[in-house]
């Protein structure tokens, strides 16, 4: 069985990479074929990145009716050729609504040992592909997994940092809160601090929620959030 990996949405760094990535690819192959890169969603396989319009058509057309050369390569991991459909074509209901398709050939996109998706050349041409494409084609196939790799790291790190800021600007609130509940009850802050875990399980309220409220009832005001703002950008002298 293939390991998929489901390639998130919401990564457009790494969508205008491969737009460029399919840009570059094609100009490098001397047939001219038609390129489109799918890539494996939770919600279905989702073209990102085409050369033509029509190869995106294409894609979504082996999904409606079931088969076609890049449903095989999803469901196998592996390269998939035709170089004469004409001759005959194991993917009848797809060559049918689109018999001016001559060959085809879907390349796996592969992330440390998972598919992410496929990489598809259609050609209105016969007999197959020239060998600088072929070339071409597997270059191309491992820089997409190079840069899916990176911007998945970048999208990682901001999420951590995002989550380092969060964790920071409440805990400044729950410090608040622990500070009226040590004065009010004459207790410690391990003390003060099982008594907002406490009264966060009960109620089934996220903590630094209590702690907000017991803030801005002894205050009158809402709970003020430390406020980071990020570094200025380094500059190369």
């Amino acid at each position: 069985m293939v390991n998929r990996l489901s390639v998130p949405s919401g990564i457009e760094e790494f969508e205008r990479a491969l737009a460029e990535c399919v840009t570059i690819a094609e100009r490098a192959m001397p047939d001219s074929p038609m390129l489109s890169v799918a890539l494996c969603a939770e919600g279905g396989l989702r073209t990102v990145a085409r050369s033509h319009a029509r190869a995106e058509l294409l894609d979504g057309l082996q999904v409606a009716a079931g088969q076609g050369p890049v449903l095989d390569t999803i469901d196998s991991g592996r390269p998939v050729t035709a170089r004469d459909l004409a001759a005959g074509s194991p993917w009848p209901r797809f060559t049918a609504e689109w018999p001016e398709i001559r060959a085809v050939h879907c390349e796996p996109l592969e992330s440390e040992g998972a598919l992410l998706g496929v990489l598809t050349l259609y050609s209105y041409r016969s007999a197959g592909f020239a060998g600088e494409t072929r070339v071409a084609v597997g270059v191309t196939a491992a820089h997409i997994g190079l840069l899916f790799r990176t911007a998945l790291d970048v999208a990682r790190m901001r999420e951590v940092a995002a989550q380092l800021k969060e964790a920071l600007t409440t805990r400044a609130i729950i410090d608040q809160a622990l500070g009226i509940v040590m004065a009010q009850r004459r207790c410690t802050a391990q003390q003060a601090f099982e008594v907002l875990r406490h009264v966060s399980q009960d109620r089934n309220v996220k903590l630094h929620q209590i702690a907000a409220s017991i803030v801005e009832q002894v205050s009158g005001e809402p709970a003020q959030r430390s406020r980071f703002e990020e570094p200025p950008p380094h500059i190369e002298r």
